[in-house]
């Protein structure tokens, strides 16, 4: 199983962290609080893999409860709330890592932050993960490695760049000058199968995320 992804109002910590951007955050203002992310895993199943490499380019997350109509829309918006005009359908974006994470590096209680956001304070329902399956990889222990154009190939639910909704348990309360941190896990035992007998027929990858909140 993928390891965690910690997305969290800055109230919280989490455990593998996603750095949203190089810079500072500021801090929360009246009537504000802080968001932020981290990303975390579990053991594979699969003896002959050595990584999961998955390539993230953002996490955002929505006031309004999301389906799975609206995962890939404003895909190339990099927004931010403006509590002057609130928009409880905007994708607001949390963290934007862009990078290449190995979730098989994120088990047993290591995680990574992967960024955080100051907000207004209220709820939050909805999270994606923006995913990029052309820059992600598996490399297998005999130093295969595999991607969308390899022979054998990943195959991924979706081609191109798109967004995962992440299963929450309950809607994120972000407080007053306080973080909250969501911890969103990566599920590699239920993401990954393979797409013959051995895993010298490739994978495939069908990517299921849950979040849960952590308060301190």
């Amino acid at each position: 199983m993928l390891r965690r992804v910690m997305y969290g109002i800055f109230a919280g910590g989490a455990a593998i962290t996603w750095a949203c951007s190089a810079d500072r955050v500021a801090a929360p203002g009246r009537g504000q609080g802080q968001l932020a992310m981290t990303l975390t895993d579990a053991p594979l199943p699969l003896d002959s893999v050595e990584e999961v490499n998955i390539w993230v380019d953002r996490i955002d997350a929505r006031r309004a409860r999301p389906d799975s109509s609206v995962a890939d829309k404003d895909l190339d918006d990099d927004r931010r709330e403006d509590h002057q005009r609130p928009d409880s359908t905007l994708w607001v974006t949390i963290a934007s890592p862009a990078k290449a994470f190995n979730l098989l590096a994120l088990q047993n209680g290591v995680s990574a932050f992967l960024g955080s956001t100051v907000v207004d304070t209220g709820s939050f329902k909805g999270i994606r993960l923006i995913i990029d399956p052309a820059k992600s990889t598996i490399v297998l222990k005999d130093g295969t490695v595999l991607s969308t154009t390899s022979t054998p190939p990943i195959e991924f639910e979706k081609r191109g760049r798109h967004g995962l909704l992440v299963e929450l348990n309950e809607p994120v309360e972000v407080n007053e000058d306080q973080t909250t941190t969501i911890t969103l896990d990566f599920r590699l035992g239920q993401s990954v199968s393979l797409r013959g007998l051995t895993f010298r027929d490739g994978f495939f990858f069908r990517p299921f995320v849950a979040g849960s909140r952590h308060d301190r």
